[in-house]
């Protein structure tokens, strides 16, 4: 390959991309090209930046391509990577697979506004007015992309204070790991590449030099690779290095002033960017989750691990270059409210029973409290609670279980009437009609015409199905068989009448054989309003924080 001495190679470690495509970007740093006009230097201006990372037990894998509006000219990109030099790995990558997926906020609300429509549904009597129960729906989805590493190099020497320790050629990209000593040997690197760089004009390099930096040049030059053969294919720099966090170069990208350069990053995992208070108004950090992703073989090096339900960080940040005051680094853990925010996105079904099961517990010691005095006490928000557990069953459970719910202290002298009662065997058949009429009665009117209709295929001229048909009748059957059983077993013998009695004169109910209580009237109703202002309560504020 004739290499021309303008396009010089410097520190650094990722290169991307042909100049003929113009539009794709990873990663941050600096492009200068000979200035056209004159015998100087000039910057050459990114249209874009894309950044794909991988970090695990503390090697970061990165991708990086940038968008460059157009040069006549070879260029050089610039950026550097906190590693030594001799650990740092480098390759050219052509793929660019598509990372997908839903984000995991707007997906945890949308999931969230379905539950908060399930909820008063529960209610029963809420059910046509669920329409207007929530406002807003959400949708997710974006996209990304990703890559891989290679070689490790030896050692050659450029001059005594500028080390180029890998050099490699690949898909017309050159691409040197370079480290310096100091700034002037920089400098006259640079000049003795034809490339006239005066000492101390580019700053933002002097900001490395003497820390533990490496620096990753690649070259691009004009004359090979603007080719009929590259006129289609993306290129990336693939790198990596050793680090204890997650690095992304900002800090090169200054070089550009007042220009905006939009730069969007990807990150397998979720991770937390440390924002700089100078970008901060300009960047947006989003967590997603990809059902599944598709990687090539190029890309085994950059990830290989489930492609099911892939969760990764995006970053976008689109601030003028001169805010670019330091370089972005990123923990690798995830922020806590990722956590209960995928759990939402992710199992919507646990998330509903769980917050049904709360608002339910919660409305059930508010109501009661107010509504019972005698249960104020630890035994009795244990019956509050279990009672309130009852509306899972919809407000149908938390009725039946509230008839069954003793809410004031009996009286010691109409015990031996009740013991007697239930010697007789009516404790059990009472409390079973009373647990099953208010279910059967409404069923068995539903069914009814079911059962009609059915009776009319078994004993008529329509095709009777066996099967599907003797399923759908012992369906019709089953309601009204259970209302007729507890109509039976409620009945009370005549020589019995009497003990039943005593019971009601002691203001005894003579189902549960517990004091009656008119204000359990009142808790059933007060429970529902503060369940659904409870439960709606409960999911704006989970609405808020995922």
């Amino acid at each position: 390959m004739n290499i021309q001495p303008k396009a010089l190679i410097f520190l650094g470690i990722l290169l991307t991309l042909s100049l003929i495509i113009p539009n794709l970007v990873l990663a941050d740093g600096m492009i200068i090209r000979p200035d056209p006009y004159s015998n100087r230097w000039d910057y050459v201006v990114e249209s874009k930046q894309q950044a794909f990372i991988n970090y695990e037990e503390g090697l970061e894998k990165m991708i990086l391509s940038i968008g460059i509006k157009g040069v006549d000219k070879d260029a050089v990109w610039i950026f550097p990577v906190p590693s030594e030099p001799n650990r740092v790995i480098i390759d050219v990558v052509t793929e660019f697979p598509r990372l997908n997926g839903e984000n995991i906020s707007k997906k945890a609300k949308s999931n969230l506004f379905e539950i908060k429509k399930v909820l008063p549904a529960t209610q029963i009597y809420t059910i046509p007015f669920i329409d207007w129960w929530g406002i807003g729906a959400y949708k997710a989805s974006d996209g990304g992309m990703f890559q891989n590493p290679a070689s490790l190099g030896g050692g050659r020497s450029v001059e005594t204070d500028v080390i180029v320790y890998e050099h490699l050629e690949k898909e017309g990209v050159i691409t040197e790991v370079i480290t310096a000593k100091t700034a002037g040997a920089l400098y006259q690197y640079f000049q003795d590449k034809d490339l006239k760089i005066e000492a101390g004009s580019i700053p933002v390099l002097d900001h490395y030099i003497g820390k533990e930096f490496t620096f990753v040049s690649s070259w691009i030059s004009q004359t090979d690779t603007i080719t009929t053969n590259f006129k289609s294919k993306q290129r990336g720099i693939f790198v990596t290095f050793p680090t204890q966090k997650i690095y992304y170069p900002l800090l090169p990208t200054s070089v550009y002033g007042s220009n905006t350069i939009p730069i969007s990053i990807r990150i397998i995992g979720h991770r937390s960017p440390k924002v700089f208070k100078d970008i901060k108004n300009y960047t947006k950090t989003e967590y997603f989750i990809d059902h599944r992703i598709g990687l090539g073989e190029e890309l085994k090096n950059f990830y290989n691990g489930s492609s099911k339900n892939v969760k990764y960080t995006k970053i976008e940040i689109d601030a003028p270059s001169k805010f670019f005051t330091e370089d972005l680094w990123i923990i690798p853990r995830a922020p806590a409210k990722t956590y209960y925010s995928s759990f939402v996105a992710q199992y919507p079904w646990i998330s509903g029973a769980f917050l049904l099961i709360l608002s339910s517990i919660i409305a059930g010691i508010i109501a009661g409290w107010i509504v019972f005095r005698d249960l104020r006490r630890t035994k009795g928000i244990l019956k509050l609670v279990l009672a309130g557990l009852s509306n899972c069953l919809s407000i149908m459970g938390l009725a039946i279980a509230t008839i069954f719910l003793r809410t004031k202290k009996g009286d010691g002298k109409i015990e031996p009437v009740i013991n007697k009662i239930k010697e007789r065997g009516y404790s059990w058949r009472r409390r079973t009609a009373i647990f099953l009429l208010p279910i059967a009665i409404p069923l068995s009117i539903i069914a009814l015409p079911s059962l009609v209709y059915q009776l009319r295929i078994l004993f008529g001229p329509l095709n009777f199905h066996f099967y599907e048909d003797t399923i759908i009748l012992l369906l019709s059957i089953a309601p009204i068989t259970a209302m007729v059983f507890a109509l039976l077993i409620k009945k009370i013998k005549p020589e019995d009448k009497s003990l039943f009695a005593q019971l009601k004169s002691a203001g005894y109910s003579s189902w549960t054989f517990d004091p009656k209580d008119r204000l359990k009237f009142v808790f059933v109703p007060l429970f529902s309003a503060v369940f659904l202002i409870v439960s709606w309560l409960i999911v704006k504020l989970i609405e808020f924080t995922v």
